[in-house]
């Protein structure tokens, strides 16, 4: 059997997802040279896993849906636009997450879960934030970290009630995600 691509995920609901797609649109307004990610793939990923033997996707599942029957359902702000690695040397558009320490539990949780089945640890420090887009040229640049910098939008709330397992494929259009497994949060 072939391997799946596959991350583990927070899903935004489908409003904040909605809100966001307005600010991504006053983005695109710029006409920088970025792909943009369509509005059904805003998510958080806590874990990218890369191809996983499809013989371990159930261990794995078994091992996550135990890790998250010791979390709530919680509530999460999104409220911060901008840029990794930095407005500077943009790469990556996106919209970050006050501070929540129950995503930060959750994250280091799955990371553990994950180290169990020999996956890498990731080096880099984890910023819960949502993407809107990569940089693909510098095309009108300026114009882009221009407006992340003016762009003000009102906090977004929503609420975080499940963890999703996804694959996704490669295309030469994009990545098509599909949902493997949820796994509901405590109410």
């Amino acid at each position: 059997m072939p391997a799946i691509r596959t991350f583990i995920a927070l899903p935004a609901s489908s409003n904040v997802q909605q809100q966001m797609a307005d600010i991504q649109s006053q983005l695109k307004a710029t006409q920088a040279d970025v792909k943009w990610e369509p509005q059904d793939k805003f998510h958080i990923t806590l874990k990218f896993l890369g191809s996983v033997e499809q013989s371990i996707i159930e261990s794995l599942s078994s091992a996550i849906g135990n890790l998250v029957k010791q979390f709530p359902i919680f509530e999460i702000t999104y409220n911060s636009l901008g840029a990794f690695p930095n407005l500077h040397n943009p790469r990556v558009i996106w919209i970050g997450t006050k501070s929540n320490q129950i995503v930060l539990d959750l994250q280091s949780g799955v990371e553990l879960v994950c180290s169990d089945f020999d996956f890498q640890k990731e080096e880099r420090a984890f910023h819960p934030h949502i993407t809107l887009g990569r940089v693909k040229g510098a095309g009108n640049l300026t114009r882009l970290t221009d407006a992340i910098k003016t762009i003000t939008f009102e906090p977004l709330q929503s609420r975080c009630s499940e963890l999703l397992l996804m694959k996704s494929d490669l295309r030469p259009s994009g990545s098509i995600y599909t949902i493997l497994k949820s796994f509901p949060l405590q109410p």
